[in-house]
């Protein structure tokens, strides 16, 4: 996501407004002086060195802003320091996964039934800012149309017993919002099906820049989903099972089928 875009995102949700009004306010008064100093006798060494620190106040403050962005993306995740979570409770909200400055996220579950329900405007928002987005959920169906015939045994473990109708319900949803977007946000945001037994829901954050992280939270017999473990991990923690990860999942999206393309 562009700088520009990163500081409009920012003001759109309020975060730290005093350090870009600051900034904004250092600019004007620069710009004030050197005016000024053009049309008063002052002497030009003055009016440069008077406004070259108020430029550097308004640095300040807007370094200040980037700063505050980056503790609150390594609140998430930083190398070197894998996080196990015991249950969701743990979880720092996924809302505020989402409105983290990012350039990629990927998300991979077994039906994305709270980003359907609750999250898919920040989604929107932040695709508007050039985030791109990989939504991919569980398919009831093969790409040939032929029905899953293990989906609800799933459902039984994953805590749906009639799991069928709620990835039908979520794929008809997310079909109508995606339909609704944006040219721009439709082209920052990819929802695809796929169809192969999942055993973990996961979520990819900028695997390509070295911040990123992934986020699993495996499928365990018996265990709702607000009860699983989740950990997250970074290359610095263990490359070998960052790439693991990372490589795997990037298959399942490479052989899941676009959502238009369900034949449901």
């Amino acid at each position: 996501m562009g700088k520009v875009a990163r500081i409009a995102a920012d003001i759109r949700r309020r975060n730290s407004l005093d350090a870009y009004i600051g900034w904004l306010l250092a600019l004007l008064v620069t710009g004030l002086q050197l005016v000024a100093g053009f049309w008063t006798d002052q002497s030009w060494v003055t009016v440069i060195v008077s406004a070259t620190m108020v430029l550097l106040l308004g640095i300040v403050a807007l370094a200040t802003a980037e700063i505050r962005r980056v503790l609150a993306t390594t609140n998430f995740a930083s190398p070197g320091r894998a996080r196990v979570f015991i249950d969701r409770a743990q979880l720092p909200p996924l809302r505020g996964l989402l409105e983290s400055s990012h350039r990629t996220v990927e998300i991979y579950g077994v039906q994305l039934g709270h980003i359907v329900h609750h999250l898919l405007p920040v989604i929107a928002e932040q695709a508007t800012a050039d985030c791109r987005f990989r939504l991919a959920l569980l398919s009831p169906v093969y790409p040939d149309g032929e029905k899953v015939p293990w989906v609800n045994e799933l459902g039984a473990v994953h805590g749906f017993a009639n799991l069928e109708d709620v990835l039908r319900a979520n794929i008809a949803q997310l079909r109508h919002w995606h339909a609704s977007l944006t040219p721009k946000q439709r082209r920052n945001i990819e929802i695809r099906g796929f169809s192969a037994i999942p055993t973990a829901s996961v979520i990819l954050v900028d695997t390509d820049r070295t911040m990123g992280f992934v986020h699993v939270e495996p499928i365990l017999h018996a265990i709702a989903p607000s009860d699983r473990p989740t950990f997250w991990v970074t290359k610095a923690d263990s490359s070998k099972l960052y790439n693991l990860v990372v490589d795997h999942y990037h298959s399942v999206w490479t052989s899941a089928t676009s959502l238009e393309d369900l034949a449901l």
